[in-house]
């Protein structure tokens, strides 16, 4: 029943065809007339002259419009017509293909009827006015004659060309105010030339058009910045199809696919898409694009070629889950430019990324070439920054909310002696955490002991700590290897403007600008504190009467005390040393003994002593005898043999008169008496005498 409707409004509808009009025909070339199919319409005989008188039969199976060629320049009036003929029901094709030979189109052609199909002819279309498919008119084919509209001889002559002269656009498909859908485009085997169009002309402009397909086309611009190859806007919905063997050269942007967050260029594809951008003396013309997708979801362009842009491949903000794989790219000042907010595209080539040529803003973007990475195990993974700055790979870990998840890598090694065999050796990276603190480790996994490690809180801020181990009986050290730096060993007291606080250098000296404490477990027991810049001290923080037991001052004294009750006292162990304790002069004189005790208590005093005070205090007490270091030091002896005087001359002057003691060693017979001059003292008799005196000297009397 479907079939007899369908051959009903088949009839009637070519029926209504103007006179003129011409049914196509297909000829099939038999001896016989064979059986009509089913559903056949409009039957014609024709004779094969080139054989014998045979019948011949055609057959009709979908209106087909033949064009009638006009006499005048222009065919857009002959294809309107034929246009306007075909049945609104179904559609038809319009054959205008044996007008071979160069027209004008000067009259706008405006496809309102599904199913369409024009058939255009070989040859140039110099056109002033454009071909719209008007919204919401499905399934409309466009074809041309031949490959992107080529010969033999000429890559846009000889097919069909359509030239564009006039303003707008020559070639519109669907709503430019986005209200409507399009569906099933097709525009195939043709040139389009907008080098003498609108300045701003966009050679195929395609809006809210799905199930697209572009096949063989050449498109051909003024080489400017303002003119488009395709423009792809889904606003609304989306716009989108397959895109097979297009050449677009000379034009701003060659392919500009865009709309916004309600609709954009979405899921199409792109195979052996060549792209050449204009140039001014071999070099690209600065804002020229190959590729720009600045709004567009789920597209794949293989293969081809884009080269001599200024930017090859744009990813604009609306720009995510775009998949690019093996496009050459050529003499581009820029390859790729991916805008903050353009994320998850996919760029996989087998040439190589200049650097300086890539910049990506975006987030999650994965660019790859053959240049930068190597993935065969052979040479290692080979990777170079396309960008002269700090690069941040990025991590994201954990599915769970409130659940710090982590990322571990493991590591094996072979059992020594054991062929075949491994076991795992190291773990690295950060562990998972339900809360608090996540801990990065490099966990040594044969000894089972974190050897470093770094806590975080997961909240952020908090104090953590960072660790570091050793193994068994081993120390953890610190620039212990060869060829290892000589800038000594450095911690710093942290905080936003970290400074010094210990420094080891490369001879072992250690510097440090506080104080150290020593404990006793938790009980602070002494503090050394040398970072005032007048003394260097000793302290017991804990003592009953806290002191200073040790005090040195700059430029000034030295202090040692006792605590309590308790004296100052020196080798007053069983380990003590045995030389015993001695004072030096200092100075020029720091090799001279000022003040000694020998070990066996034997004092050393070589200058002047002063005991007690003016006050009177201060006796001396004795244990032994009172004995001189040197001879006539401060006593002396003389004889007298049968004489009245002799002399004793002492080793040091007096300044004054000195208080002399004279002891005969004998009973004398006359009064003695002593008189002094320098360092001599002469002792004198009343009376000859025989025997020796003995003389005690006291310096400087009062």
């Amino acid at each position: 029943m479907k079939t007899r409707n369908f051959i009903v409004m088949a009839a009637l509808g070519l029926a209504s065809l103007p006179a003129h009009c011409q049914l196509a025909t297909g000829v099939n070339y038999n001896a016989t007339t064979p059986t009509a199919p089913q559903g056949t319409r409009n039957i014609t005989f024709q004779h094969d002259n080139s054989r014998p008188t045979v019948n011949a039969s055609a057959y009709v199976t979908y209106p087909t419009l033949q064009v009638p060629c006009p006499t005048g320049a222009d065919l857009s009036a002959a294809v309107n017509v034929m246009l306007g003929a075909a049945p609104s029901e179904m559609g038809g094709i319009i054959d205008a293909r044996a007008c071979n030979t160069d027209y004008r189109w000067d009259q706008a052609t405006t496809i309102h009827t599904a199913n369409t199909v024009l058939l255009l002819p070989c040859g140039t279309l110099t056109a002033t006015q454009p071909i719209t498919v008007a919204y919401g008119t499905r399934n409309v084919a466009i074809h041309g004659c031949s490959y992107q509209g080529g010969s033999d001889a000429s890559g846009t002559q000889g097919g069909t060309v359509f030239n564009w002269t006039g303003t707008g656009n020559p070639f519109t498909v669907g709503d430019p105010t986005f209200n409507h859908d399009t569906g099933g485009f097709s525009l195939t085997d043709m040139s389009v030339v907008t080098a003498s169009g609108d300045l701003a002309a966009v050679a195929v402009a395609l809006y809210r058009v799905q199930e697209l397909n572009l096949e063989r086309l050449y498109l051909i611009g003024n080489n400017g910045l303002g003119q488009t190859g395709i423009l792809m806007n889904g606003y609304g919905n989306y716009t989108g199809g397959q895109f097979i063997g297009l050449h677009i050269t000379g034009f701003g942007s060659a392919l500009t696919m865009t709309g916004a967050s309600l609709g954009a260029a979405n899921a199409s594809t792109f195979v052996r898409l060549h792209i050449d951008c204009p140039t001014y003396l071999g070099n690209p013309v600065s804002g020229t694009y190959g590729i720009n997708l600045a709004y567009g979801d789920g597209n794949t362009f293989i293969g081809g070629d884009v080269e001599s842009c200024d930017t090859a491949f744009y990813f604009g903000a609306g720009a995510s889950n775009n998949t690019l794989v093996g496009v050459r790219n050529e003499q581009n000042t820029t390859q790729v430019l991916a805008d903050p907010g353009s994320s998850y595209n996919l760029f996989l080539a087998g040439g190589t990324m200049f650097t300086g040529s890539m910049t990506d803003g975006g987030t999650h973007n994965t660019f790859w070439d053959s240049f930068h990475r190597q993935f065969n195990n052979l040479n290692g993974d080979l990777w170079r920054s396309q960008a002269d700055t700090t690069v941040t790979d990025r991590v994201y870990t954990g599915i769970g909310l409130g659940h710090v998840r982590g990322r571990l890598q493991e590591w094996q090694t072979d059992v020594p002696s054991s062929p075949g065999t491994y076991h795992n050796a190291w773990e690295w990276g950060p562990g998972d955490e339900a809360g608090g603190q996540q801990l990065w480790t490099l966990l040594d996994m044969l000894s089972n002991v974190p050897r470093f490690g770094a806590l975080e809180t997961t909240a952020g801020g908090g104090n953590d700590q960072t660790f570091l181990n050793a193994t068994g009986t081993a120390n953890v050290c610190i620039n212990c290897s060869a060829g290892s730096g000589t800038g000594g060993f450095v911690v710093s007291g942290g905080g936003a403007t970290p400074t010094a606080v210990l420094t080891v250098d490369s001879s072992g000296n250690l510097s440090i600008p506080g104080q150290l404490n020593f404990y006793s477990g938790s009980t602070e027991a002494y503090e050394w504190e040398c970072q005032s810049g007048t003394y260097c001290t000793l302290y017991n923080p804990n003592a009953t009467v806290p002191a200073r037991v040790f005090k040195a001052n700059v430029n000034g004294g030295t202090d040692i005390d006792s605590e309590a009750a308790s004296a100052v006292t020196v080798n007053n162990t069983s380990t003590g040393g045995t030389g015993g304790f001695f004072v030096y002069e200092g100075g020029s004189n720091s090799s001279t003994i000022a003040f000694g005790v020998s070990g066996a208590g034997v004092t050393q005093q070589p200058g002047n002593s002063q005991v007690g005070s003016a006050s009177g205090t201060g006796n001396i007490v004795l244990g032994n005898h009172l004995n001189q270091l040197a001879t006539a030091d401060y006593a002396g002896s003389c004889a007298l043999s049968t004489s009245a005087s002799c002399t004793v001359s002492f080793q040091h002057s007096w300044n004054s008169q000195p208080a002399c003691s004279v002891t005969p060693g004998f009973q004398p017979s006359a009064y003695i008496w002593y008189t002094w001059a320098t360092n001599v003292v002469t002792v004198h008799a009343s009376a000859n005498q025989s025997g020796t005196l003995y003389v005690i000297c006291v310096g400087n009397p009062n």
